[in-house]
């Protein structure tokens, strides 16, 4: 994308620093607001787990981002970095709904978009750098883990 890798490396790091901050962002107004009076999966972790899940997340993002944008073959770059900004946008989207507007059923919906992001995410990736597509891995595994966890949301609440 950039001539230098050392832009491409910034370039990552904003946009998944700016993706954290807003996700964190709805993310506490849920959890001040709604989170501990609503019916969870027995499966749910306890709430100490997912900011250094999603710490750990976001740096296999960053770091798997960053090498693509490094990628030799540029004509691969631009799909996948559009795809890439996409799944940010429809993490924030998904705490937006679900987190600040406590709408269970719309974020559920969104997810299941999101999966499919996530999964054709990982899938480009790996065309251009094997080493991204599997750094993503756990990022698609959790996503899917979310996907059951606001599902279970949805049952247990009756939204």
């Amino acid at each position: 994308m950039f001539d230098k890798p050392v832009y491409n490396f910034l370039y990552s790091l904003i946009l998944v620093l700016i993706t954290a901050a807003f996700c964190s962002y709805f993310n506490r107004i849920g959890m001040q607001n709604f989170y501990s009076d609503i019916k969870l999966s027995a499966l749910t972790p306890p709430n100490i787990v997912f900011p250094f899940v999603w710490a750990v997340l976001y740096i296999l993002l960053t770091m798997a981002f960053y090498f693509v944008l490094n990628n030799a073959d540029k004509t691969l770059i631009r799909p996948a970095a559009t795809l890439f900004t996409f799944n940010m946008f429809l993490q924030v989207l998904w705490t937006f709904v679900f987190f600040y507007n406590a709408y269970f059923f719309s974020g559920f919906m969104v997810l299941i978009i999101l999966d499919f992001a996530g999964a054709l995410l990982v899938w480009a990736f790996y065309q251009i750098n094997r080493t991204s597509g599997l750094m993503l891995i756990p990022y698609f595994l959790w996503l899917l883990f979310a996907t059951y966890l606001n599902w279970a949301v949805v049952l247990l609440n009756h939204s």
